[in-house]
């Protein structure tokens, strides 16, 4: 990551579009308040060694900074919580290393452990997780 005058810049973001599905972020016929709640509790710790940073509830977003590890240069996260036009909960996250060089593909795995914590944490039933949404940014 980044950081220019309008904020952080991320190198790695869920793409509904991505040729690895564990990146394309998720949609849910899940509550808002659930899926929020969900992944405050992994940023704040449900995941080991991440630490939240920021929180907007208004907004739905969360960021968090993880620490550097063996062939893993420290990293932000961000994760945006919102509603869709058909009232659908969908998460997008974005990662990337704080010095903005290399990360050794950190802030991929990052993105994958967060989502693969997500569905670990919501055990959604059938029909819970619905197909990509079309990012809204």
């Amino acid at each position: 990551m980044t950081t220019t005058a309008s904020g952080p810049s991320y190198r790695v973001r869920t793409d509904p579009g991505a040729s690895d599905a564990r990146l394309r972020g998720r949609r849910f016929a899940i509550p808002f308040e659930r899926v929020w709640a969900a992944s405050y509790r992994l940023l704040a710790g449900g995941l080991p060694h991440w630490g939240l940073t920021w929180e907007d509830d208004r907004s739905g977003v969360l960021e968090a900074k993880v620490p550097e590890r063996i062939l893993r240069p420290a990293g932000h996260v961000r994760v945006r919580v919102f509603l869709d036009a058909d009232a659908q909960t969908c998460v997008e996250m974005a990662a990337g290393p704080v010095s903005g060089g290399r990360d050794l593909g950190a802030s991929r795995r990052r993105i994958r452990q967060f989502f693969t914590a997500l569905d670990a944490e919501l055990a959604p039933r059938p029909g819970e997780v619905l197909p990509p949404f079309p990012s809204l940014d």
